[in-house]
């Protein structure tokens, strides 16, 4: 029986068989300054094809068996992993679950995804939402930047002579 593909968006919570094809756009260690900078585990950040965003995790005891395979940009095949809900205070993303890798999980690089896997993803979030996470100590937003108008070089003729090309 062949196995499944499924992309984020079809993930519910509980063990996961299925295949899912990803890009792994950041990952970092979790580590408590407490305890002597004892490794937590690991934490990953995750684009599908479809543009959707989600986080993964590898507790520490696994870390050794991943740990020389990881490489922000590289593209992977998983499967046989955890999905679990992600605790409101330690969401990456706009997705309310999150991978947990167990014993029985593969992670393998891939040369040739079945489709193109996206490099980069963004999260757009309006004033009002900036404003609500000022001084929660739950999200730190990367970069913060305000669009004010959007101009079409293709409907709206140019009102300089020097103008952006995309």
């Amino acid at each position: 029986m062949a196995i499944s593909r499924v992309f984020f968006s079809d993930l519910k919570t509980g063990k996961c068989s299925s295949v899912v094809e990803a890009r792994l756009l950041r990952y970092w260690e979790a580590r408590n300054v407490k305890r002597g900078w004892e490794l937590m585990w690991v934490d990953m950040l995750l684009v599908d094809v479809n543009a959707t965003m989600m986080q993964a995790t590898i507790s520490a005891h696994r870390v050794p068996r991943y740990q020389e395979r990881l490489t922000a940009g590289a593209m992977y095949s998983m499967a046989d992993f955890d999905v679990a809900r992600c605790a409101q205070n330690f969401r990456l993303c706009d997705s309310s679950l999150m991978i947990r890798f167990n014993e029985s999980t593969s992670f393998d690089e891939i040369d040739e995804p079945v489709s193109a896997l996206p490099e980069e993803a963004f999260r757009f979030r309006d004033q009002s939402e900036l404003i609500g996470l000022a001084n929660t100590s739950t999200q730190l937003p990367d970069i913060i930047g305000e669009i004010l108008s959007v101009k079409s070089t293709v409907t709206d003729p140019p009102e300089e002579k020097n103008r952006a090309m995309p």
